[in-house]
């Protein structure tokens, strides 16, 4: 792992734009040992946690079965890396991304059972498109994070071709989360970083994200075309970006004091604590694309800062992770503790060349169906200890 700072960003196109697959895989990987935790448990069993343990604490957790049944093999990527890696593999087929052929590629990873991790709304959208129900009237209403965790690759993939990113981040996320919520945060996440592998200074990124983001809100307000969607968030991931990015930078704690303060009055009915890490566009979403952003320690001091808050640690981390990726390159992610790196590899350059997909939907689907069976076996072994 070559030596990074936050003085020494990766300084090529080609390391910024595989840094943002590889950082995404490493937060979502790094996070996944704690996810759902209280950041008091995370503390108990593990101290500080800085790092992906060489080990499970079994121990500590002996008899906790709902936690030892979210376990998985330690260095195993989730959902947020696998709908990356798919999302790329898909805009890289002969003709580019479509709604049909995403739409393809979600209905056959739920049939030959790849997908691994993923939430209700998810499966419930997948479920209206095996159905044959149309593109643009498939996604559950939600605005989570479960859009704006796979686009980092993306955003480097097309950082050359706005109108493209716009339509491929937004008509992508809409067919899964049909909130413009959800995927206002998921564009802010790839046009983020999307500017940053082009090379664009960092404060500049702050400065111009929120607009941008405005602008494609605007669009959707305003869209003929039939989309069924929420759209009454209106501008509200544009407005709360430029109010946690104006002015001078934040600490780590006042940031996420801000995040809470700004969430609290949007939050839908379940939600008890506006905590910064949790499943919503506004807290989970806006820390991991914010915390990026506005970071002054080296990327892994970032994403273990984001863990030890505790609740969706994987998926918080994943956004950050890929948005870090594009401002410090790749060089600080300890690639050999990520079980599927030879194959990330693939993607990682397929960033680069862009001259056609890693792997096709066949063998995409054999190999994430593969781990994901190795992880429910894994899972079970440890549930039945």
């Amino acid at each position: 792992m070559r030596p990074i700072s936050i003085e020494n960003p990766g300084n090529t196109v080609e390391e910024r734009a595989q840094g943002a697959l590889w950082g995404l895989a490493w937060g979502d990987a790094l996070g996944c040992p704690v996810e759902t935790w209280r950041a008091s448990f995370i503390r108990e069993v593990f101290g500080a946690y800085v790092d992906l343990p060489s080990e499970l604490p079994l121990q500590a957790l002996a008899g906790d079965t709902k936690r030892l049944s979210r376990l998985r093999p330690l260095g195993l990527h989730s959902d947020d890396t696998q709908q990356g890696l798919a999302l790329v593999a898909c805009a890289l087929e002969p003709g580019g991304w479509t709604r049909a052929s995403w739409a393809r590629w979600l209905v056959e990873g739920m049939r030959r059972k790849a997908w691994r991790g993923y939430g209700r709304n998810f499966k419930t959208a997948v479920q209206q498109l095996a159905k044959g129900g149309a593109p643009e009237h498939s996604g559950s209403a939600s605005a989570g994070m479960g859009a704006a965790m796979r686009v980092a690759p993306v955003g480097a993939l097309l950082r050359d071709s706005p109108a493209e990113l716009a339509r491929v981040v937004m008509e992508s996320s809409m067919m899964t989360h049909a909130d413009l919520r959800a995927s206002a945060l998921a564009y802010a996440v790839a046009w983020s970083v999307a500017a940053l592998v082009r090379g664009e200074a960092t404060d500049r990124v702050r400065a111009g994200v929120a607009s941008a983001v405005w602008e494609e809100e605007s669009r959707w307000l305003q869209l003929v075309e039939a989309w069924t969607f929420d759209r009454t968030g209106e501008h509200l991931v544009s407005d709360t970006l430029a109010a946690l990015l104006e002015g001078p930078l934040l600490p780590p704690e006042a940031l996420r004091e801000h995040i809470s303060e700004l969430a609290r009055p949007h939050l839908a009915e379940g939600f008890t604590v506006a905590h910064p890490n949790q499943g919503f566009a506004l807290l989970g979403g806006a820390h991991g694309l914010v915390r990026a952003l506005t970071a002054t320690e080296p990327p892994g001091a970032v994403l273990a800062d984001i863990i030890q808050q505790g609740y969706d640690t994987d998926t918080v981390a994943a956004i950050a992770g890929g948005v870090l990726g594009a401002r410090f390159g790749s060089g600080w992610v300890p690639r050999a503790r990520l079980l599927d790196a030879e194959r990330l590899e693939l993607y990682a350059r397929a960033l680069v060349t862009r001259n056609g997909p890693p792997e096709a939907l066949d063998g995409f689907m054999q190999k994430e169906a593969a781990w994901t069976a190795e992880e429910q076996r894994f899972q079970a072994g440890l549930v039945g200890r």
